[in-house]
């Protein structure tokens, strides 16, 4: 029998988390979409990117928040849920469940970080419509991003992520600011954040909806429409909620080529090495 590599073993673990999160979506008729690189791997690759080692799943923030309160008495067999009201060490703007049967090393940053085996768990939110109200909205949560990454740039920005010279010279520009998180709690900022995304509830009668907490920010706006309803796609055998407009959301974030696989040297890892199995 094949030796399971490390990412293997974090992908398996991490279907065991989703199996559980799925299961209590649908008991309470919780709505949830598969997103990025796990909508992606649902479509190109029925299963994970082979290189990805995490699973992303967007919740409307009205769900999310019910599955947040649910997660006091629905979690069982070592299930635990963690987000920065819960954890005083959490980092991230969303949520994320964990086990803790694996722990893992994140190289990503400059500062490596212990972390349990995870989903990502994201809320959607709307968006304004196009005029002053949307620029508006656009430069208060870009502040609230911008601030957090500098304040927490040594534990939370990735180092090794490939980046255009503009992106390069954006990274060293922020690095000089950093000194800023000895006087500012990052928690600050993410309560901010999400307390602006919250203006613009999901269900709404604006024309979009934004998972802006996820990797690419604005580039994910997506038309209401994609998401007026659920499909399943396959998943390492098992059927996952994604957006009906998948081809739409995709090629917003990848663009139109997505079925394609990136070169090699641009196939994006979280660099997690697994200390506890």
């Amino acid at each position: 029998m094949e030796e399971l590599t490390d990412i293997r073993k974090l992908q398996l673990e991490e279907l065991m988390i989703l199996d559980e999160f799925i299961k209590i979506c649908e008991e309470n008729q919780l709505r949830y979409y598969s997103l990025g690189g796990t909508l992606l791997g649902s479509i190109r690759h029925k299963g994970f990117i082979p290189w990805d080692d995490d699973v992303d799943v967007a919740m409307p923030r009205v769900d999310y928040e019910k599955f947040l309160k649910l997660s006091k008495d629905k979690f069982s067999n070592g299930f635990e849920i963690v987000n920065y009201d819960t954890d005083e060490n959490y980092r991230y703007p969303w949520a994320r469940m964990i086990t803790h049967n694996m722990k893992i090393i994140n190289h990503m940053a400059n500062i490596p970080r212990e972390e349990f085996a995870w989903i990502d768990i994201i809320p959607l939110d709307g968006f304004p419509n196009k005029g002053i109200k949307r620029e508006l909205h656009k430069l208060h949560l870009s502040f609230w991003w911008n601030l957090n990454q500098i304040v927490q740039f040594d534990e939370l920005v990735d180092q090794k992520r490939k980046r255009s010279t503009f992106g390069k010279i954006a990274l060293k520009i922020a690095s000089l600011f950093k000194w800023l998180g000895k006087i500012i709690n990052y928690k600050t900022c993410l309560k901010h954040l999400n307390k602006v995304l919250m203006k613009y509830p999901y269900d709404s009668d604006s024309d979009e909806i934004i998972n802006f907490l996820a990797a690419y920010g604005f580039d994910e706006v997506f038309t209401r429409e994609s998401f007026a309803s659920s499909e399943k796609y396959d998943f390492e055998g098992r059927k996952l909620n994604g957006p009906k407009g998948y081809d739409d959301v995709l090629t917003r974030i990848y663009n139109s080529s997505y079925m394609e696989l990136p070169p090699v040297e641009e196939r994006n890892k979280h660099h997690a090495e697994i200390i506890i199995n």
